[in-house]
């Protein structure tokens, strides 16, 4: 993706949970008023540990950002958490669907009640305007490279190719409410990655500017909620949309989204019964929140892998075998037992094992061999040779000590200096080399990131569906969001890597397809372009007074459904 805003891309939960308390922790009821439902108000609070950055889904992307749209936004379709660690796909702005028999066309149908918080028609031309919207390049919205190379000509408008604008992009409402959608090639997940598209509407977002999704006096909602108030440090209010489609079926009166930044804060409120959600990788506060006895416990591994991010600009970092000796030098088992108190899960490919091509897991259609770190260290058991291998082919003496590296925090919370230290002692003391720590704000290093002023750094990604090229095309080297300007990987091996996702898109045979992901990944992975981490597990604590709150892998809660009782 070229990007050209200083927000952050993505749903990047995994980014901003660098605390134990998960950034998109569930629903609270507000203990103020009766916790639940008093007078007939039903009121729901949940906390998140970063700001909502901002309100305009077009620009605004970061996990709390997207937490927030959710809410008041409404997308043609919804991928929403069910019970069991499942999701289901359901209808939201529109009411149905269909594809094409060669799955190319996709076109939906909106409810004729659809309308926006202010009773103005919600309609198909909304969702037109959007998409083109974001193809235009003037408009440097943050997601939109996600649909290069999936809707007709998307791409070749964004990245001004061809000659194509934002008006050539295959997106059309043939009224006010069917929207006919062409892609370039057969995609099943296509319906999962299009629910992530919220849309805005014309005269405001012209009338409003820059300005638009700023404050709640600079929004108009289509979802199930509405702004009331926002104050961005403290807390975002929102109420029970009364001109949404479905507005008799939505349970809450009034959702109530805190910035706690301290897990031990948000812990106390939640035994407190002051919130309805909490999540913790503390085994001690576990026991507390157990003790308790008001809550009941869902545990899932998230869909959004961690990674360190090592920069190819720097002279040492250019060389694979360093930057393989880096990755295969640490335990992922004694990190997450020693950082994470054991709540999380050590994952030796990008992949998360629940990513699906088809109906099968990519690890299974590969066989298992996508865990390319477990390859590199059952090759190089003695990591600091392999180093002293990449000194010598860059022409220096084979001497670690000469070595340094600095390490770039993803924050300055406890748990990130913990990391900062653990990784300094390891690297020192399996490699010989020298590290400095850079402690920073995530935002800080994110901007470090884009102007590529790193040596290694902390990422993570929380994909947009549940397909190998969600994550494996964030290195596209042109275009990714971790473009070659980011990781300065910009060789044969990253051309082709381009070549081989690019092909993947055009293949219809799972098996063929997870084979290609699979060639592409060890360029990625095994090369050590970047070095997996973890998955957070974290058990998810929810009051028992909550009712239709599930916890998955995927998707987003289903608010429409939510309820509290006493």
């Amino acid at each position: 993706m070229k990007k050209r805003t200083k927000m952050l891309a993505g749903i990047m939960a995994a980014v901003l949970a660098a605390g134990s308390l998960a950034g998109c922790g569930g629903g609270k009821s507000e203990k103020s008023d009766g916790g639940g439902s008093a007078g007939g108000n039903k009121v729901f609070n949940y906390s998140v540990n970063s700001v909502v950055v901002g309100l305009n889904p077009i620009m605004d992307a970061t996990g709390p950002d997207n937490e927030a749209h959710n809410l008041i936004c409404d997308p043609l379709i919804r991928n929403v958490t069910s019970d069991g660690n499942t999701t289901e796909i359901i209808p939201a702005a529109a009411e149905s669907w269909e594809a094409s028999e060669d799955g190319l066309t996709y076109t939906f149908h909106l409810h004729e009640n659809a309308k926006w918080s202010d009773g103005e028609p919600l309609t198909a031309k909304d969702f037109e305007y959007t998409l083109k919207l974001m193809a235009d390049p003037d408009t440097a919205a943050v997601n939109a490279w996600l649909f290069d190379g999936v809707i007709e000509n998307f791409g070749e408008a964004l990245y001004s190719k061809d000659g194509k604008t934002a008006e050539d992009i295959a997106v059309k409402a043939t009224d006010d409410t069917t929207l006919e959608i062409k892609i370039t090639h057969p995609a099943s997940y296509f319906p999962e990655l299009i629910s992530s598209v919220f849309p805005v509407r014309q005269d405001k977002y012209e009338e409003w500017g820059e300005s638009y999704g700023s404050s709640a006096d600079k929004i108009i909602c289509s979802g199930p909620f509405k702004v009331d108030s926002w104050s961005q440090n403290t807390e975002l209010v929102v109420v029970k949309n009364e001109n949404y489609w479905d507005a008799e079926n939505v349970k809450l009166d009034k959702i109530v989204q805190k910035v706690i930044q301290e897990p031990a804060t948000a812990i106390q409120a939640f035994i407190n019964q002051e919130i309805d959600v909490v999540a913790t990788s503390d085994p001690n506060w576990g026991e507390q929140i157990e003790g308790a006895g008001i809550s009941h416990t869902e545990t899932v591994p998230d869909d959004a892998p961690e990674f360190l991010m090592f920069n190819l600009k720097n002279e040492y970092l250019s060389n694979t075998k360093i930057r393989q000796a880096l990755s295969a030098a640490f335990d992922r088992q004694e990190f997450v037992d020693t950082l994470r108190d054991g709540q999380a899960l050590p994952i030796y490919s990008v992949m998360p094992d629940t990513m699906l091509v088809g109906e099968k897991t990519y690890t299974e259609l590969v066989g298992g061999k996508n865990y390319f770190v477990k390859e590199l260290q059952d090759e190089n058991k003695d990591p600091k040779a392999l180093l002293e291998e990449g000194l010598k082919e860059l022409g220096k003496p084979a001497d670690a000590s000469q070595v340094t590296l600095r390490y770039a925090s993803r924050g300055t919370n406890e748990l990130s200096k913990k990391m900062a230290e653990w990784y300094k002692q390891i690297w020192e003391a399996n490699l010989g080399i020298n590290v400095e720590i850079d402690m920073m704000e995530w935002n800080v290093m994110w901007e470090k990131i884009d102007a590529g002023d790193y040596d290694i750094a902390v990422g993570g990604w929380g994909p947009y569906y549940n397909e190998p090229s969600a994550v494996l095309m964030l290195f596209d080297p042109e275009n990714g969001y971790f473009n070659s300007a980011k990781t300065g990987w910009d060789n044969e091996d990253s051309k082709k890597f381009k070549e081989l996702c690019d092909s993947a898109a055009n293949i219809v045979d799972d098996q063929e397809k997870a084979d290609i992901y699979l060639e592409a990944e060890s360029l990625l992975v095994k090369n050590a372009i970047i070095a997996p981490e973890y998955l957070e597990q974290s058990p998810t604590f929810v009051a028992n007074k909550v009712k239709n709150y599930y916890v998955s892998t995927n998707g987003y809660i289903n608010w429409v459904a939510v309820d509290v009782e006493e």
